[in-house]
């Protein structure tokens, strides 16, 4: 993916830092491929709370920039950093999906119902 991604981890984790940083990239590489053309930039925060006392204590957020100046945020908390990963990266991918553009409604049959007859005349009862 040819889109810049920023990664800021904090804490102490026994798992290195670039091993997280490739798995970012993959996983958002992955789940945003389909939006490439309209991300700007993304940034992935990961931060270990409790340190080494465990516990479900891993968050990552990611923020989206894109082309047009909106700005999505998601974030995802889990026992391991790299699940916190994959659900934060799976969020953004589902947001974006949801907001791609307008939606189009399907017309029911109700709407927009004619009032006369396919030749012009009123139908009579």
């Amino acid at each position: 993916m040819a889109v810049p991604i920023e990664f800021v981890a904090r804490g102490s984790r026994s798992n290195p830092t670039e091993a997280l940083r490739q798995y970012a990239n993959h996983r958002l590489s992955f789940a945003l491929r389909r939006f490439a053309h309209r991300v700007r930039r993304v940034t992935v925060r990961l931060v270990d709370e409790n340190g080494p006392r465990r516990g479900v204590d891993s968050r990552c957020s990611i923020t989206t920039e894109l082309v047009g100046g909106r700005q999505f945020f998601v974030e995802a908390t889990t026992a391991w950093p790299f699940a916190a990963i994959t659900a934060a990266a799976r969020r953004m991918a589902e947001m974006l999906r949801r907001n791609a553009g307008p939606h189009k409604t399907r017309r029911t049959e109700f709407e927009g119902a004619p009032t006369k007859g396919w030749d012009g005349d009123l139908q009579a009862s």
